[in-house]
Parts: C-alpha cells; structure tokens; sequence
C-alpha cells in the first residue's frame, strides 16, 4: 500500500507537469469538446482537465511500466524560483522536527515579515516537505510571504497525537524565536491541505484550549474534519461512484482512521475530528478551499458553517468540477492558480 501511494504523488506530479508541457497530447478531442462531464451525484460535473486527469491517474497506476517511468522523469518536475530555500530543523520541548523555510522575493529577506505555516497532506501516513517542494515553492511565490513546511512525523510509526505535537512545538517556536528566521511574530498562519488542513484547523483548538497566541490566520484546502462514520452525500457519492475513483478511496480512507489514530478509540476526540469539538469565537479567521467532486467536501463545508455560527470570520470558496488535491495542478488548472491568488488575499488581509 505505502507504495502505491508514494507511486501515486509521484505519478500526479509527474503528470501535472506532462499536461502542462503537452495538454494536447493528453486531452482527448471528445473531451476537449465537452464542457462537463456528469458525476454520479446528481447536479455535480466534473471540468474536462480533471476528468482527464482522474482517467490518466487511473491508467498509470494500472500500468507498471509507465509508473515506473514516471519515477525516472521525477527529476524533471520544476518548481517556483525562490530567493532562498533553507533546510533545518527546530527543537522545542525536547521535539526536534525537520523543516524547510521558503524566501520567495527580496523583500521576505528583509526581516519582520508575515509567515506561513504549511503541513502536508497525505492522509498522515505519508507525504513529505519534498513531496510538497513544487506546490509549496508556488504558493510562497503566489503569496510573497515567508513559508515554512513541516515534516511531521508519520503513522503508524508515530500515529496522534505525534505530527500534532511537531507541528504544535513548530508553532510555538515560531512564536517566540520566529524573528530569527526574518517573521513577523504576530503574523504567522497556519495552513494545510487534506490531512494538513486538519492539523491546521486541530493547532487553532489547541492554541486555544492551551491559552497561547492564535495563528493569524488558518488556511484549510480541501480538509479532512472528521473520522465519524456519516454518510454525508460527497462521501456516498465519491467514494462508491462505480464508473470512477475520485483520487481517495474507501480502503485508504479506513486505513487512515485506523493508523493514524493508534491507541485512541474515540473517534470524536476534538483534536482528532475537530467537526466534533467546541467551537468558539476566539479561533483564528479562516479561510476553507473545497472541491465539489470530493469525498470529503460536505465536511469542510459544515466545518466553516459550524465556525461561522460560533462567530468566526469564515471565507468558503467551493470550486465546482474539481476533484480532491487539485491545488497540486497548479500547472495546469486555472482553479488552482485562482484558488492559490484567494490564499494570497487571505494571507495579507490576516
């Protein structure tokens, strides 16, 4: 399984990066003809560049040989130019946690600049700073802000609370030693995507309930909220959808929940399911980025409206016919770059 889902970010690296070298060669005529393409939940569509891009998922995973070939091509993938990229590692309360910092412009040199804290997805059993060097890269480019990304430990080697912990102990040493680095200590936001998205929204709950400072802001694409067994409708039909995988499955979903969780049987636990927890209006401001043909849209969406009933300033931006992870093809969708310009906004308002 681990390499079938390490093949898998490879392979839609690899192939964000073919499509935007030759969209042609990869976008069938009948397809590109076609404005949407009807999913099995009624009402919904997918956009022809993400229909093409599941079906392509789906052919190199069944095809060794051009996995394998992906793999030689890794190399080759570009990322945004940065003014400097550092590779280092913090220790805090006796947790040292390997990160990168992302200088994207002159001016995130100068000192006393806002700063964004990234987690990577990867359903907390896998992914990496380097998995997530060319998505990172742009968006510190996209923002001109300080980034930094955390390598948080994985399960079931260390299953929760321990990338909580890393990301956590980052925090707080950012939010007292962040100056070192050139950051604003009173601008620093949180941000993730997927399982990220949960770290990030999770770090707000504990700030919170720890009486420390609150992240400036909390940035959440595409968040997994909750490990309750609800048959929300994105998930019945995104999951179970005959005809079509739509990036996440149910196998991989249940696989998460059990290692990821470890010794910890509620499901509910707020800091693990934060759909569940109490929410109230001193949590950061924040921003949730959704995609409308995704298992795990109908959580992100009663996720921002339960924070916005608990009187927190919420932005939900939901992009129709785009599918799970999106953001990583930034190459080549106009959504993603559209969806990385609203983080920028969010980033400078907060």
């Amino acid at each position: 399984m681990k390499r079938i889902i390490v093949s898998l970010i490879i392979a839609l690296l690899v192939l964000s990066f073919n499509l935007a070298q030759k969209p042609e060669k990869y976008i069938p005529k009948t397809t590109r003809k076609q404005e949407k393409c009807a999913t099995a939940e009624p009402g919904t569509y997918l956009k022809p560049l993400a229909l093409t891009l599941l079906n392509k998922m789906n052919q190199l995973m069944d095809d060794s040989a051009a996995l394998k070939k992906s793999y030689k091509r890794i190399g080759r993938l570009p990322s945004s130019p940065q003014k400097k990229v550092v590779d280092t590692v913090i220790c805090f309360n006796d947790l040292e946690v390997p990160i990168r910092i992302y200088y994207p412009k002159r001016v995130s040199l100068q000192g006393n600049q806002p700063l964004t804290l990234y987690f990577h997805g990867g359903g907390f059993l896998f992914g990496s700073v380097e998995s997530y060097h060319v998505m990172v890269s742009k968006l510190a480019r996209i923002c001109g802000q300080i980034f930094v990304s955390v390598d948080y430990r994985l399960a079931p080697e260390h299953p929760f609370p321990a990338a909580i912990s890393d990301c956590y102990a980052v925090l707080r040493w950012l939010q007292m030693n962040g100056c070192s680095i050139g950051a604003d200590t009173t601008r620093i936001a949180v941000m993730g995507d997927s399982a990220g998205g949960n770290i990030a929204t999770v770090i707000t709950l504990i700030c919170r309930d720890r009486k420390t400072p609150q992240p400036s802001g909390q940035v959440l694409l595409y968040p997994g909220v909750t490990f309750m067994d609800i048959p929300y409708p994105s998930m019945t039909y995104f999951l179970r959808d005959p005809v079509r995988q739509y990036v996440l499955s149910e196998d991989f979903l249940r696989r998460v929940r059990t290692e990821y969780m470890g010794s910890e049987a509620d499901y509910s636990h707020p800091y693990i399911s934060p759909l569940e927890a109490t929410l109230s209006k001193d949590l950061a401001p924040a921003l949730i980025i959704a995609a409308e043909c995704d298992p795990l849209r109908d959580g992100g969406r009663l996720y921002a409206e339960k924070l916005r009933a608990a009187g927190v300033d919420v932005s939900y931006l939901e992009y129709s016919g785009m599918i799970h992870a999106f953001m990583s093809f930034h190459m080549i969708l106009s959504d993603a770059m559209d969806a990385m310009k609203e983080v920028r906004d969010f980033l400078w308002r907060n």
